[in-house]
């Protein structure tokens, strides 16, 4: 219980996610110990028993910028809290896992909790991505205590392959524009997610809440969806960060489970909107995510979420021949932008 209290004075808790990035670590740890702020943060980051030598670099990366505070075993993982000797305001949490918890499906978010469960908000960033903006979280940490109504602020970013080269790709090209300051859940529900992990910030309460705690499927889309049901977003739109693109990566070796879990999320999520258990509605905004909705359902042939829409509302029915013609409007759209290019 001592060492939980040792650390509940941080304000941010950033959460990295790691596996055999043996490549690519280094930078992410950089991008962590630049960072300039008027507060105590502390970066965990969690190794999930690489193979490649990660947890190695790990190592040696403490031993040459950081002084040890204290460290715990326990039949899951070994945890040493290190603070940085220049930057006095930075701490890492390093969690080496024993054995791979992702191939046996077992939570790892219960360790995250152990540590920081008192904090205000919680950034991302994963192995293979970083930052290069020094004041990513004291802007971050600054618009959100300015915006009480808010739940997350996120930032522009550079996409970049393995070797850290700029690169474009058409999935990504166009979520700047997507992107923008107020109620973000109506743009959620229409393109899916667009927010990068690497970019944002969240409150704590939004991975307490009951709609993220009660979603079976723990990915980043249902996490920003949880924080559009409860509140507002910030948009800050210069480029804080790398998001790296990689061939082998795991969005890739396991695009169709991806998007069956994606369609899962929204299904979840929808429902919550359906059935009222969001932040308060307007009656246009009832019809307008009402709309948007039974168009997904059409445009991915899903019959089940149809099915569940027309039957949460008695307006649903009524929305549905709308949702037939602005889906045909939209094909009709991306037809004529298609020819012209």
């Amino acid at each position: 219980m001592a060492q939980v209290q040792t650390i509940s004075h941080f304000k941010v808790s950033v959460w990295c996610n790691t596996y055999n990035q043996a490549f690519y670590i280094k930078d992410t740890m950089d991008g962590f110990c630049m960072q300039q702020t008027s507060f105590p943060f502390v970066c965990l980051i969690m190794d999930d028993a690489s193979t490649d030598g990660e947890p190695e670099i790990i190592k040696q990366y403490l031993n040459d910028h950081f002084d040890t505070e204290w460290t715990k075993e326990t039949e899951d993982y070994h945890l040493t809290l290190v603070r940085h000797q220049e930057n006095k305001n930075c701490y890492f949490a390093v969690y080496l896992l024993k054995y791979n918890h992702y191939s046996i499906k077992k939570p790892r978010l219960k360790y995250y909790r152990e540590l920081t469960d008192e904090i205000d908000y919680v950034a991302l960033c994963e192995g293979d991505d970083y930052w290069t903006d020094a004041h990513k979280l004291q802007k971050q940490a600054d618009a959100l205590d300015a915006n009480p109504q808010a739940t997350l602020v996120y930032t522009n970013f550079q996409a970049i392959d393995g070797e850290g080269n700029p690169i474009s790709r058409p999935f990504i090209k166009d979520y700047p524009g997507r992107s923008h300051s107020g109620d973000n859940l109506p743009t959620l529900l229409r393109y899916g997610n667009y927010i990068m992990v690497l970019t944002s910030m969240y409150r704590y309460k939004v991975w307490k809440s009951e709609s993220f705690a009660n979603c079976s499927i723990k990915m980043d889309f249902a996490l920003t969806l949880s924080a559009a049901l409860m509140g507002d977003f910030i948009w800050l739109p210069e480029q804080t960060g790398c998001y790296r693109i990689l061939e082998s990566g795991i969005t890739r070796t396991s695009q169709r489970r991806g998007e069956n879990w994606l369609h899962d999320i929204y299904r979840y999520y929808a429902g919550l909107v359906m059935n009222g258990q969001c932040k308060p509605l307007s009656f246009g905004q009832r019809i307008n995510l009402t709309t948007l909705i039974l168009i997904r359902a059409l445009k991915k042939k899903d019959r089940q979420l149809k099915k569940d829409t027309l039957s949460a509302s008695k307006l649903a029915p009524l929305l549905l021949p709308v949702a037939y013609i602005k889906l045909k409007s939209e094909r009709l759209k991306d037809r004529i932008n298609r020819l012209n290019n």
